[in-house]
């Protein structure tokens, strides 16, 4: 009987760390993690994904509402709604400098709104990038909401 209780508890426990986090009603922005080319070294993923959790941080600070995605592409940016945006990104590394690149999508319609570019061999500074490309993006969005 004991073993039941405890195999039940571990079973609720990981179904509850499953569960995404609480999303927001009517979000500006959809984030999934952005894609990764040419990481022989195996450490590219980290960067990119230190870039979109400081994009993440720096846009919600800034009063950007941010949906969490797992994934997003320009095939299935449809699947970004209702956020009204999307940023996709791609992280390359040519010898030992790595490239970024972020585009803020319009969900409808796929459009490019604004892209941002960085090339730098330090890590460090290719993610804070998501930091710095939120300031423009939250202007944007800003401007974008007092247009309507």
């Amino acid at each position: 009987m004991t073993w039941l209780v405890m195999a039940g508890c571990a079973v609720a426990c990981l179904g509850s760390s499953m569960v995404p986090a609480q999303q927001p009603a009517n979000p500006d922005v959809a984030l999934a993690p952005f894609a990764v080319v040419a990481d022989q070294k195996g450490d590219l993923r980290k960067v990119a994904d230190d870039c979109l959790e400081q994009l993440a941080t720096a846009l919600a600070a800034k009063g950007v509402k941010v949906a969490r995605l797992q994934k997003l592409d320009e095939r299935t940016l449809a699947t970004a709604k209702p956020a009204r945006w999307a940023m996709l990104g791609k992280f390359e590394r040519q010898k030992d400098t790595i490239s970024a690149e972020l585009r803020l999508m319009e969900v409808a319609t796929g459009d490019e709104m604004r892209s941002y570019f960085h090339t730098s061999a330090d890590p460090k500074d290719m993610a804070a990038l998501g930091g710095r490309a939120a300031d423009r993006i939250a202007v944007f969005i800003k401007e974008q909401r007092s247009a309507k």
